[in-house]
């Protein structure tokens, strides 16, 4: 049987520890050819005039071998890169499904593949103008993506009261930016796939929780703010925060937030309600910490009667 909460989580985790195994092999190729290239004009400059030219025939030919190695463990870092982004994207489609606002991160991720594209475009056509035009657009798309990509991180974390989870998501996202002016933005991103990685093992490692859906109407917002619902449930575990997916309303109060097995009927104000338009349907999640320590998602079908 499909959770798309737990497969969710597991793709995020797969694409995170590709991710890390991508940073560090290719930061060892990176090193490899910056000692390459500083030991190659090392050994210009100390060597004689007179043998400049036979000594750099023997040098090309005893390194091309190492740097030719270095090139592929590059190259093998890229795509592993790859294939944790479209790990990324598989886990946040999943997720989105169970009503946590992580769609945002699925458009990042799609967003980095379409650059990785357009960027291969651009290096075939670099010797003719329009090439660095086409490099230039597939660094502004890296870019949207990886701060979206981010974003959808911090919004898993929030959505799962996980502050690591949100934290490496702020992280993702600032080292898309600053990697622009200084190239540390990949030490910044490795350690937040590190903290992704750890935090979702271990809310894997404490029990799949079960996410409840339901297709019927369990509830209605009205035009003071209260939503009123009818859940059922099949934990016990307090019940940490609400939202209304689809929107930035987060609940202010929730009463009564103890959730018990079997039918609960749960008062939630949302404070202001303004911009819900009448009579539609909207998804109110709540987010519950069951006696096991486990976090529990349950999406509640309501409609906004405000009148």
């Amino acid at each position: 049987m499909i959770n798309p909460y737990a497969d969710g989580l597991k793709e995020l985790k797969k694409g995170s520890l590709y991710e890390i195994l991508a940073n560090i092999i290719s930061f060892i190729g990176a090193i490899i050819l910056l000692l390459l290239l500083f030991t190659y004009y090392g050994f210009i400059i100390s060597s004689p005039t007179t043998t400049t030219s036979i000594s750099n025939l023997q040098l090309n030919s005893s390194l091309i071998g190492i740097l030719a190695a270095a090139v592929i463990i590059v190259i093998i870092g890229a795509i592993l890169s790859i294939v944790g982004i479209i790990k990324l994207r598989s886990g946040f489609n999943l997720l989105k499904n169970t009503g946590l606002d992580v769609s945002i991160g699925s458009t990042g991720a799609t967003l980095i593949l379409i650059s990785l594209g357009i960027l291969i475009v651009g290096v075939a056509t670099v010797i003719i103008a329009v090439g660095i035009f086409i490099i230039v657009i597939a660094a502004i798309l890296e870019l949207i993506g990886g701060i979206m990509l981010g974003l959808g991180f911090y919004n898993l974390g929030k959505g799962l009261n996980n502050s690591t989870i949100e934290t490496a998501g702020i992280l993702i996202i600032i080292s898309g930016i600053i990697d622009i002016v200084i190239s540390v933005g990949g030490i910044l991103e490795f350690i937040a796939f590190i903290l992704i990685y750890t935090s979702i093992n271990g809310i894997l490692s404490k029990g799949i929780p079960y996410v409840q859906t339901f297709s019927q109407l369990l509830g209605v917002i009205k035009g003071n703010g209260y939503a009123y619902l009818n859940v059922y449930s099949q934990v016990e575990g307090t019940i940490i925060s609400a939202r209304i997916e689809g929107t930035s309303i987060s609940s202010t109060s929730i009463t009564p937030n103890k959730l018990s097995v079997g039918n609960n009927s749960i008062t939630v104000n949302f404070g202001s309600v303004q911009g819900l338009i009448p009579y539609s349907n909207y998804i109110v999640s709540l987010i519950v910490q069951d006696n096991s320590g486990r976090t529990v998602l349950i999406p509640v079908n309501v409609q906004y009667q405000p009148y």
